[in-house]
């Protein structure tokens, strides 16, 4: 599983890539009036969000946004330093590690009993500042938390504080409908093209395994140890469990046929440069990708004190632009290079 720093990296960068995420599937008479399922591959509950809202799933978190001019979004995952706490014990690690790195943070002792898809839950809301595009806005957060075969699931619903109060009964419910109590833990999920079978006709490189299902519209070849991790919207896999270096392949019409990649990463990096605190341009190489001539940029950029090296590479075919993106620490980075590289001269536009 992807930790949580790749997971907020990857739902940043993504989003400023003008990503166009998709709901996945979902048995409609299991879906409430109204509401739209938004899952990823094996996730362990279902969460339910107004049909007005878009889901969004990119680094394999499962979220939902209602706009982005207001930026209130929630989303749900399971907490990979919980151990065996209780909630409330969570909560204070939450606390201190949240005091420490966000500017502003201010929370209440209180709490809020209640149930999460059947569990018994616990509420708490919190403030903070956080810089966006630039400038620092001050968000309300909602947590919600939960255990549930062994793990802590978090619910968190955030908002600038002049738009919070304006979705927060979409969550917390009315009546018994809404977020929180249409939320429920199930059995993994399991998309259509996750029960594809890899076609038989497919040779994969020596050394590697295909990635991508029948249903993309192209050929993802990864490194046999590397470990899949598809969602709804795109292909993705990382290195190992203990080596969250991951990589992701996305593809984006923008409505532009005349559209270059080069204008393309231009919109790209001034999203990039407005979003991060810290931002640089490392390289740009002209490679083929498929046949097609294509750009590769290396940048490099800092969240939460972390610093991550980016490799992207896109490629335009018709009027459908592809990316694949490489992400990793400074340190891990070279050593899957050799990797990466492969996997970008393998890629197949079908």
């Amino acid at each position: 599983m992807l930790d949580r720093k790749f997971k907020v990296i990857s739902i940043i960068l993504l989003t400023v890539m003008f990503v166009g995420a998709f709901a996945a599937c979902a048995n409609k008479d299991d879906t409430p009036e109204g509401y739209q399922l938004v899952a990823c591959e094996g996730d362990k509950f279902r969460l339910y969000v107004p049909t007005q809202w878009t889901p969004n799933t990119t680094g394999g978190v499962t979220g939902a946004y209602y706009s982005l001019d207001e930026n209130a979004s929630v989303h749900v995952y399971i907490a990979d330093d919980a151990a065996d706490m209780t909630a409330e014990e969570y909560w204070n690690v939450c606390k201190a590690k949240l005091d420490a790195e966000m500017k502003g943070f201010s929370a209440s002792d209180a709490s809020e009993k209640l149930t999460l898809g059947g569990q018994a839950a616990r509420k708490y809301v919190y403030t903070a500042k956080i810089n966006v595009s630039g400038q620092e806005r001050e968000y309300n957060f909602m947590q919600v938390l939960a255990r549930y075969d062994g793990d802590m699931y978090v619910l968190i619903y955030s908002a600038p504080t002049e738009h919070y109060d304006s979705h927060v009964g979409e969550v917390d419910g009315v009546d018994n409908k809404g977020i929180i109590p249409y939320f429920k833990f199930a059995e993994p999920y399991v998309s259509e093209d996750g029960q594809k079978e890899i076609s038989d006709k497919v040779i994969a490189p020596d050394g590697m395994k295909l990635a991508s299902t029948e249903e993309r519209a192209y050929r993802f070849f990864i490194p046999s140890s590397w470990i899949i991790n598809n969602r709804a919207e795109s292909t993705a896999a990382y290195a190992s469990e203990s080596d969250s270096s991951n990589v992701n392949v996305q593809m984006y019409m923008t409505g532009d046929e005349s559209q270059t990649v080069e204008q393309y990463w231009t919109a790209c990096e001034e999203n990039y440069k407005k979003t991060f605190l810290s931002y640089a341009l490392i390289s740009t190489e002209d490679i083929k990708i498929d046949g097609i001539d294509a750009k590769q940029y290396v940048i490099s950029v800092k969240v939460g004190g972390q610093e991550y090296k980016m490799l992207q590479a896109i490629v335009k075919k018709g009027a459908m632009f592809y990316c694949i993106t490489y992400t990793a620490t400074p340190e891990n980075y070279e050593g899957h290079i050799p990797e990466v590289e492969k996997m970008i001269e393998s890629f197949d536009i079908r």
